[in-house]
């Protein structure tokens, strides 16, 4: 399986580099071994790369550490390969943070846009725009650097990324579209979360596209292998009803969550693979709480008392 790490080329690209090193000043040669921006591939041997190979599937590992680095406008792009046995199953957990300069976000996985967010203080974040491919941007809702909307601008296209540099993909520049609808801000400077369905073995790779309509641009995102959403036990209910829960229900907590129930800006899910969000309304759980649901987010959390 492949490993992200930091290297240094000595050449604007890892198309045109020569070699690959481990640190900045040049001087230590990288193990002998594949390199890929995902986009190409290349094999270094005796410290020389030798030609370029495309890499139709060779993301970055699920579960890694990524630093992706900072950039200027432009449409950004990082695949990651999520697994392709029949134990690579269950719900892909996607956390991003904008930080505060707006970034929009949309992931590509079997075909499927996804674009729903789950803010743990600002809740359920998605374009209204209806647009199946549409950005959800993210950021300080005080920046004025979003052009006006709708709006279709011509960005330079990066995929992937050598050490600390972005790479030029192709084609490049793009032209993307923002429509009305997709600039919803929030989520500043914190992990919002997105849940992705992956209910077989295949497709396994998760195309994460970033979009930076502004001049100066920074972003941090995690991708989670899949697994089984944690679960809980509740029904739904109409008026006050603290009577037996009998229905397994599932949901995603927040980056660093410890809680063993839903909380407030949780989704919360009739399966494990987090393919089908709760209706709205209101669920007892058997803590003796009720949660309230919209969107698939958990937007209070109250006890349960019978009149």
């Amino acid at each position: 399986m492949a490993t992200s790490g930091t290297y240094y080329l000595d050449g604007p690209s890892l198309a045109s580099a020569t070699a690959v090193y481990t640190d900045a000043a040049l001087t230590t040669k990288a193990p002998d071994g594949f390199y890929s921006n995902e986009t190409i591939v290349r094999e270094q041997s005796s410290g020389l790369l030798l030609p370029q190979n495309a890499c139709p599937s060779c993301g970055i590992a699920c579960g890694s550490l990524v630093n992706p680095p900072t950039g200027g406008q432009g449409l950004y792009q990082l695949q990651f390969e999520a697994g392709s046995t029949a134990a690579d199953v269950g719900a892909i957990v996607i956390y991003f943070n904008p930080q505060s300069v707006p970034d929009g976000i949309r992931v590509l996985y079997d075909s499927v846009y996804y674009n729903a967010l789950a803010s743990p203080t600002d809740g359920y974040r998605k374009s209204s725009s209806g647009v199946s491919d549409a950005f959800t941007i993210l950021g300080s809702p005080s920046n004025t650097c979003v052009p006006t909307l709708p709006d279709t601008s011509s960005y330079t296209f990066y995929d992937g990324f050598t050490g600390g540099s972005w790479d030029v993909g192709s084609p490049s520049p793009q032209n993307v579209t923002i429509n009305s609808g997709d600039d919803v801000r929030g989520g500043v400077s914190e992990y919002s979360t997105i849940v992705i369905p992956k209910t077989a073995a295949t497709p396994s790779t998760v195309t994460v596209q970033v979009l930076g309509p502004c001049s100066g641009t920074a972003w941090n995102i995690e991708v989670a292998c899949p697994v089984a959403l944690d679960s809980f036990q509740g029904k739904s209910i109409t008026g006050t009803d603290c009577t037996t829960a009998d229905t397994t229900y599932y949901f995603a907590v927040n980056r660093g969550g410890t809680n063993t129930y839903p909380i407030v800006n949780n989704w919360v899910f009739s399966d494990e693979n987090g393919q089908n969000v709760l209706a709205d309304g209101n669920y007892y759980m058997d803590n003796s709480t009720v949660i309230t649901v919209a969107n698939g987010v958990v937007t209070a959390v109250v006890a349960c008392t019978t009149p």
